[in-house]
């Protein structure tokens, strides 16, 4: 099981990390990626965000699991993470890249677990007049159209309105998805997505691999090239990653203090706690209730 051939981005294709706007969204246009690229996005791959491709207008070919996929506008591609995908642009393209972090979609599946399937489907819909699909690309537009203004409440508004948006894309009739792409997983990544159920399901981070390895019927080193292969991660960095996102979660419940919510994800020691925390977030846990605007 080779990884040479996988490449993976903490940002945006050819971009070593995104800015999402107080840890919850990003918006960026849609092809203009593709022009400083000969129109060309090789297949690559984000392990930390869930993205939602709005085409308004032109053609292109997505790149998928070794198919060459033709999209138009209007219509949308939702990519979670961990999913290989690029583009070949052949005419100008108008659209939006919406990208969800780890932060917001936890906080999301915290409130309605149902909605995890939609956070882990990939599917390329095609928007139909009149349809349920319309409403959704219509959402999508309203999303971005917030994202990009400066009126009071924003922030509040854009949560609200992803969460809804998350909610509508569960609730698409079957009739109204005119490609839904589904096939077999690679068995890497049936066992990643069960190591990430057992993750999800634990309350701190020190359970071990050899712990996770064992539930999941594998070795450790089996576990560690699932991790490698799915995310470019090995499974330490993995748990980690969760926890500091659950962790970025419970700051901005400013009832707790910070030593609080270290000890309730398994730090006994605060310093190490904020140590592990900057070098994940780049900012202090109290730094980072001064970014989102919460007391300390």
């Amino acid at each position: 099981m080779k990884n040479n051939k996988r490449v993976f981005f903490e940002g945006l294709y050819g971009r070593d990390s995104i800015d999402f706007e107080k840890g919850l969204l990003y918006v960026y246009p849609f092809g203009v990626i593709g022009k400083q690229n000969n129109n060309s996005v090789k297949p690559h791959i984000h392990h930390n965000q869930f993205q939602i491709f709005v085409i308004i207008q032109g053609e292109s070919v997505l790149l998928y699991k070794g198919e060459r996929i033709p999209i138009s506008g209007r219509s949308f591609i939702t990519i979670p993470r961990n999913i290989e995908h690029g583009f070949e642009h052949h005419t100008e393209m108008k659209g939006w890249i919406i990208s969800l972090s780890d932060l917001l979609l936890e906080h999301i599946i915290r409130q309605e677990i149902e909605v995890i399937n939609t956070v882990e489907r990939f599917q390329l819909v095609k928007v139909s007049p009149g349809s349920y699909t319309e409403v959704i690309f219509h959402k999508m537009l309203e999303c971005i159209e917030e994202y990009h203004g400066s009126q009071i409440g924003r922030l509040l508004m854009l949560h609200y309105m992803v969460g809804t948006l998350i909610v509508q894309l569960s609730r698409i009739p079957g009739g109204d998805q005119q490609s839904l792409i589904l096939k077999k997983d690679h068995p890497s990544a049936l066992y990643f997505r069960r190591f990430f159920q057992l993750i999800r399901q634990n309350k701190t981070y020190k359970k071990s691999i050899e712990q996770y390895a064992a539930e999941l019927n594998i070795t450790p080193g089996h576990l560690h090239r699932v991790c490698t292969y799915v995310a470019g991660q090995s499974p330490k960095e993995i748990i980690m990653d969760y926890f500091m996102g659950q962790a970025q979660l419970l700051l901005c419940d400013f009832d707790k203090s910070i030593n609080e919510i270290g000890y309730s994800i398994g730090f006994e020691d605060p310093s190490y706690f904020s140590r592990i925390f900057k070098k994940k977030t780049g900012l202090s846990p109290k730094q980072f209730r001064v970014k989102m605007g919460l007391k300390t």
